[in-house]
């Protein structure tokens, strides 16, 4: 009667390793909350920015200060690359955002630099 079914027991997992897993879920739940969190933050303190009239560019300008002071240091890895890619300024081929640097993109065919500003809107 059973013989044919598809069922099969459950695997029995060594304990620490179930144990370390759902730390493990945890502390990423309570990063991607802290994310969350800076992220609206960061959206907030932007808008009251231009709200109180300083100039995005100035934001923009700021960022590729810090991004090539950091990547002149120590470049940091990336869990992946920004999706969406920006055409090169100099010779218009897509560029997408290193892995190795956050917000910075070298253009393949001329070696261009890139720089991938934050956005907080979807367009």
């Amino acid at each position: 009667m059973y013989e044919n079914s598809q069922y099969s027991p459950p695997m029995i997992v060594n304990s620490r390793a179930g144990q370390e897993v759902a730390e493990a879920n945890i502390k990423i739940g309570d990063m991607t909350g802290k994310l969350a969190e800076l992220e609206i933050k960061l959206q907030a303190m932007y808008s009251v920015m231009i709200e109180q009239g300083i100039d995005p560019k100035l934001f923009d300008a700021k960022i590729e200060e810090i991004v090539n002071n950091r990547s002149a240091k120590t470049p940091t890895s990336q869990s992946r690359a920004q999706k969406k890619a920006k055409q090169c300024p100099e010779c218009g081929v897509a560029v997408k955002q290193s892995t190795e640097d956050p917000l910075v993109g070298r253009c393949l065919y001329c070696g261009a630099k890139v720089t991938f500003y934050p956005s907080f809107t979807d367009s």
